[in-house]
C-alpha cells in the first residue's frame, strides 16, 4: 500500500524533473512520457492508495502546494490541480469498425482531464466538450447516463458535425445531476443504424460533489471585481485550483464568447487543455484560429 512517504517521493521527482528542464539542465521532456498530465495521474492514483487516515488535511495541503509549484515550473497559468479523493473511472473508447472506411484514432477527442479518474463538477447541469480533428459525413451522438438506469439523463444527435471544439450543456429542463453520484458520458459515431453496437464510442465519466462554504467564500470574494473579464479569469481559477475540471473549461470557453475581440480567453482555455497533456488538440486549434 502506498504511503506518504512514497508519495512524497513521487512528488519530489516530478518537481525535480521540471525544475532541471526549466533550468536547461535537463533533456527535453518527451510528450509521449514526461507530460505533465501523467504525473497528475501519477499523484492522482497515488493519492487514492493511502490509508484514510493519511489523507488528511494537512497533507492534502502539501499535495496541493506541491503541484501549485510544479505547474509554476512549467508556466501554466491556470494550474488544474486533481481531486485528492479522485473517483476512479477509466475512460474506453472502441475501434472504428462499423463506419464505411477507416477514420484516425484521434478523430474525435474527449477533452477530459484525466483517462484514469472521474473528472469532477459542482454544477447539476454542466458542459461536456470535445474535439473533431477532420470533417465526417455520419452523426454524432451525445449520451449521458447513470449507471444502472436505463433511460438516458440526456441524448442528443449532432448531424453536421463541425470540425473543432464542440459543446453540449445539459438543457435546464433536464433533471439535474445528483451530488456524490458518477455519471457516464459518450460520444457515438452514428455509422451503422443497423447495428448501433458496432458503432465507434468514446466513454468517459463525471462526478458531482458539494460546494464547500471555501469554494462558495472565493467566488463571492471575485465576483466583487470591476472588471467582469478578471471575475471570469478568477472563477477559472478558483475552480481549476479546486479540482473542478469542468466548471473551469466551461467558464473560460464561455467567457470567449461574452468577449470575442479578447484573444487572450482563447489562450488561457488552451493552456489549461495543454496542461493535462491534449496537446495535439492544443497545437490543430493553434494552427487554425479561424475554427
Amino acid at each position: 500500500m502506498a504511503t506518504l512517504k512514497q508519495l512524497a517521493t513521487v512528488i519530489a521527482g516530478t518537481t525535480s524533473i521540471l525544475s532541471l528542464q526549466a533550468s536547461g539542465l535537463g533533456s527535453p521532456l518527451q510528450s509521449d512520457f514526461f507530460r505533465y498530465s501523467k504525473n497528475l495521474d501519477v499523484l492522482a492514483s497515488t493519492w487514492v492508495t493511502l490509508p484514510a487516515d493519511a489523507q488528511s488535511d494537512s497533507a492534502n495541503s502539501t499535495l496541493v502546494d506541491q503541484i501549485s509549484l510544479a505547474s509554476q515550473v512549467t508556466g501554466s497559468t491556470r494550474p488544474y490541480i486533481p481531486p485528492v479523493r479522485p473517483n476512479p473511472r477509466r475512460t474506453q473508447g472502441s475501434g472504428t469498425r462499423g463506419c464505411e472506411k477507416s477514420l484516425p484514432g484521434d478523430l474525435v477527442t474527449l477533452l477530459i482531464p484525466s483517462k484514469e479518474y472521474a473528472g469532477q463538477t459542482t454544477s447539476g447541469h454542466p458542459t461536456f466538450f470535445w474535439y473533431l480533428s477532420q470533417p465526417i459525413s455520419v452523426p454524432m451522438q451525445f449520451t449521458l447516463v447513470e449507471p444502472g438506469v436505463a433511460q438516458p439523463i440526456f441524448e442528443k444527435q449532432i448531424n453536421s458535425p463541425k470540425v473543432g471544439i464542440m459543446e453540449v450543456e445539459i438543457p435546464k429542463d433536464r433533471p439535474e445531476l445528483v451530488t456524490g453520484k458518477v455519471y457516464r458520458w459518450s460520444v457515438t459515431l452514428m455509422c451503422n443504424a443497423k447495428r448501433p453496437s458496432a458503432n465507434p464510442l468514446l466513454i468517459s465519466w463525471i462526478e458531482r460533489v458539494p460546494t464547500s462554504s471555501t469554494l462558495e467564500q472565493q467566488l463571492a470574494a471575485v465576483s466583487s471585481s470591476n472588471s467582469s473579464v478578471q471575475v471570469l479569469r478568477d472563477r477559472a481559477d478558483i475552480y481549476s485550483r479546486s479540482g473542478l475540471w469542468y466548471n473551469a473549461l466551461a467558464t473560460i470557453f464561455h467567457a470567449q464568447t461574452v468577449h470575442p475581440n479578447d484573444p487572450s480567453m482563447k489562450d488561457e482555455f488552451l493552456s489549461l487543455l495543454d496542461q493535462v497533456g491534449l496537446t495535439q488538440v492544443v497545437e490543430k486549434e493553434r494552427q487554425d484560429p479561424a475554427q
